[in-house]
């Protein structure tokens, strides 16, 4: 994937829905908390209630934006007991927003 591109990443953890968002949502603010200024933070970003548990999907303005952020919430990811992802996709975005 070019770094330049931005792109989507989808992935989805199985379980509780409430147990895992709440765990994502400490591990995200962990990271969120670090003093970084040179962090790139999503451009997007939702988090879902499914059947099986949680999606994630967060968009980037470059894939080395979305590489650092999957390098930084890692531990914090484990520190919340949260693994790898049940499901991960990434796409590239052709076509952001209505206009």
């Amino acid at each position: 994937m070019n770094p330049a591109h931005p792109l989507v990443m989808i992935f989805s953890l199985e379980g509780d829905p409430d147990d895992l968002l709440e765990r994502f949502e400490r591990a995200r603010l962990l990271w969120v908390a670090e003093d970084e200024d040179d962090r790139s933070l999503p451009i997007f970003h939702a988090a879902c209630k499914t059947k099986e548990g949680i999606t994630v999907v967060t968009a980037w303005e470059t894939n080395d934006a979305h590489k650092a952020f999957a390098r930084g919430v890692s531990p914090h990811l484990k520190a919340v007991g949260l693994g790898t992802p049940d499901r991960h996709e990434h796409l590239r975005i052709a076509q952001l927003g209505w206009k």
